[in-house]
């Protein structure tokens, strides 16, 4: 139950970064009315998420002894997309390709979790800090999913993963049991439980500025 809801709220919060970011585009047009300043107040908010983003590239391809070339943090327009940064990244096999491609979704989460988790450890309160590590979960919570070649890295991960859990069950039924188990075990369960609980604070957050955003942009002057 706590593994199909991640899942859901993972689903949502894609879905809800593509709506933030035409909402906030929109925004920044009305309020600016030059398309070059409305991209760039984009890619400044989103900049710390930005450089995390490809940054969770390159340590992977480090890690699995794939080339990599210039890392470039400047925005460029695509037909249906705005592309904030990007790494040049060397042919390589699929399943190196998929983990490559993976790394921001697993590195922004781990991220994300670790400083919700810090912010309820600590009962001293500043103001400022908690504001500034907001933000940094919106930035990265928005970035994980920075383009389509990312999105191709995350599907080819997936299948492979149903592939070899698929090939498993039909080799020998005993180990996709003991992946079953393994999923239903006490503290696996306690990890989905926490997860899909800190997941709910990047959705409201993008929740909250989607609803703020559509109402500036529907206000009558």
């Amino acid at each position: 139950m706590y593994q199909l809801l991640f899942l859901f709220e993972f689903a949502c919060l894609f879905l809800l970064s593509k709506f933030l970011t035409k909402a906030l585009l929109k925004l920044f047009f009305r309020v600016t009315k030059n398309n070059k300043f409305a991209v760039g107040l984009l890619v400044f908010l989103f900049f710390p998420g930005t450089v995390i983003h490809e940054l969770s590239h390159l340590l992977a391809a480090g890690l699995l002894f794939v080339k990599t070339g210039s890392m470039e943090l400047t925005p460029k327009i695509m037909e249906e997309e705005i592309r904030l940064g990007s790494v040049e990244i060397a042919k390589t096999d699929p399943f190196r390709r998929a983990i490559i491609g993976v790394a921001p979704v697993l590195f922004g989460l781990a991220l994300i979790f670790g400083i919700l988790v810090y912010l309820q450890a600590f009962t001293i309160r500043n103001l400022a800090i908690e504001m500034f590590l907001f933000y940094v979960i919106f930035a990265v919570g928005n970035t994980l999913f920075s383009s389509k070649k990312d999105l191709e890295g995350i599907i080819e991960f997936l299948l492979a993963l149903v592939l070899l859990l698929s090939a498993l069950f039909i080799i020998k039924i005993e180990i996709a049991r003991a992946f079953f188990q393994i999923l239903q075990k006490p503290e696996v369960i306690n990890f989905f439980k926490n997860a899909d609980l800190f997941l709910v604070v990047p959705i409201l957050i993008d929740l909250i500025v989607i609803s703020m955003a559509d109402f500036f942009i529907n206000k009558r002057v």
